[in-house]
C-alpha cells in the first residue's frame, strides 16, 4: 500500500511539471507577438509605418505627377538638322511663358554634358554658344566649325517639375570635291586643257574654290593663259597653249570640303593614243616571254 502511494505521488509531480513547461512555452511565444503588434500599432499611429506591399489588395497604380508650369514649346520634337563640316549649326528651341524661376538648358545626350544653362555656357569648347531672342522667345545653340564628332542628339530642357524637353538630332556630313577624267591627264603641248571640279554632298555653296598648281594658287595668276570659272556646284580651270612648265599636280580646294587632285602630263611627241598602243605592245611582249619560259620549263621536265 505504501509503495502504491509513492507511485501516485510521483505521477502527479511529473504531470504538474509538464503542464508548467507547456504554459511557459506558450507565454514565451505570445510575448514577441504582442510586442510586435504593439510596435506596428505605434508606427501606424505616428505615420512612420509603411504596410508590406505584398499585403496590399488590387493593382498598384502610381499617380501621374502634376507639372506646375505654364511654359510650352513651339519647336517640334525630334527635329533633324544637317550641316557640313566647318560650317555653323544652329539648333533652335522656342519656348513661351517661361517663369522667372525657370531656366532653359541645352544638354548633349551622348554623355549628358550640360552645355548651357540660361545664357551661361558651361563647356570648355568655345565653339558652343547660346543666344536668346526676347522677340521670338528662341534659345538657339550655335556649334561653330562643326565636326563629325559633334553629330548626335541634343536636348533643350526646361527646369519645370518634373522637367520637360524637346530633342534635336544633328547630322554633320563631309563635302567632297571630285575632278572628272581620272587622276592622270595627258595633254599635247600647245593644246588647251580644261579641268572640272564637281562639289558633292554640300549643304551650302562654298565661299571659295581655290586651284593650286603644286603649292602655287593660280586663281589670280598673272598668266593670262590660266582662267578659273566658279559655279554653284562646280569650278573649271582652263589652260590654253600648254607648255612643259604647266605639267604637274593640280588641286581643287573648296571651302569646308575635302580637296581633289589630278596629275597633268604634257606630251611633246607621241599622242596619248600612241603611248597606249606602245604600252599594249610591251605588255603583249612580256606575256609572250612568260609563256615561252613556262613551255620550256615543262619540256625540261
Amino acid at each position: 500500500m505504501k509503495s502504491l502511494t509513492i507511485v501516485l505521488l510521483d505521477a502527479i509531480l511529473v504531470a504538474s511539471f509538464v503542464e508548467d513547461s507547456v504554459t511557459a512555452g506558450k507565454r514565451a511565444e505570445w510575448q514577441p507577438r504582442r510586442t510586435k503588434g504593439a510596435l506596428e500599432t505605434h508606427r501606424f499611429n505616428t505615420g512612420t509605418w509603411t504596410p508590406d506591399p505584398r499585403l496590399l489588395l488590387g493593382e498598384y497604380e502610381e499617380e501621374t505627377p502634376i507639372r506646375d508650369t505654364n511654359a510650352y514649346f513651339m519647336t517640334d520634337n525630334n527635329t533633324v538638322i544637317t550641316v557640313q563640316v566647318g560650317t555653323t549649326a544652329a539648333l533652335r528651341c522656342q519656348v513661351f511663358d517661361v517663369a522667372d524661376h525657370e531656366t532653359v538648358s541645352w544638354i548633349r545626350r551622348r554623355d549628358h554634358h550640360i552645355i548651357t544653362v540660361g545664357s551661361n555656357t558651361y563647356s570648355n569648347d568655345e565653339r558652343f554658344q547660346v543666344t536668346y531672342s526676347e522677340k521670338t522667345q528662341d534659345w538657339t545653340l550655335h556649334v561653330r566649325y562643326a565636326q563629325t564628332h559633334d553629330a548626335g542628339v541634343y536636348e533643350c530642357q526646361l527646369s519645370a517639375h518634373p522637367p520637360i524637353a524637346v530633342f534635336t538630332t544633328l547630322n554633320v556630313i563631309e563635302a567632297v570635291a571630285e575632278i572628272g577624267g581620272g587622276s592622270e591627264r595627258y595633254v599635247q603641248i600647245g593644246s588647251s586643257v580644261q579641268l572640272t571640279c564637281t562639289l558633292k554632298y554640300f549643304t551650302e555653296p562654298p565661299t571659295y574654290v581655290f586651284w593650286y598648281h603644286a603649292e602655287h594658287m593660280v586663281n589670280y595668276d598673272s598668266n593670262n593663259r590660266i582662267t578659273v570659272a566658279n559655279g554653284i556646284s562646280e569650278s573649271e580651270l582652263r589652260i590654253s597653249q600648254v607648255t612643259k612648265a604647266d605639267s604637274g599636280n593640280y588641286t581643287c580646294q573648296p571651302a569646308n570640303a575635302r580637296p581633289a587632285s589630278v596629275s597633268l602630263h604634257i606630251i611633246t611627241g607621241e599622242t596619248p593614243a600612241a603611248m597606249q598602243r606602245a604600252s599594249a605592245t610591251e605588255v603583249q611582249y612580256r606575256l609572250s616571254i612568260t609563256l615561252i619560259s613556262s613551255l620550256l620549263a615543262l619540256v625540261a621536265l
